[in-house]
């Protein structure tokens, strides 16, 4: 059994609402590997990535908030 670190307790609560480690999968995997892409990612790659999704972003929120849009305007499809 994998430990699971705060960083992947993260991850299963933004993918299943809920922070219980037994809900870990690939799912969480692959939403904690996009986050991860997306903080190395600078604010004015992440407004460009926003536009390819069709929406504006606001560089003068932090990095984390214009990920969450970006993350939220993934989910939707």
């Amino acid at each position: 059994m994998i430990e699971i670190t705060e960083e992947m307790l993260d991850a299963i609560e933004a993918v299943k609402g809920r922070r219980e480690p037994q809900y870990w999968d690939h799912q969480c995997r692959r939403y904690m590997e996009k986050q991860k892409k997306f903080k190395n990612m600078t604010k004015d790659e992440l407004e460009k990535k926003g536009r390819e999704l069709g929406v504006e972003l606001d560089k003068l929120k932090s990095k984390d908030k214009l990920i969450a849009e970006i993350d939220n305007l993934l989910k939707k499809g």
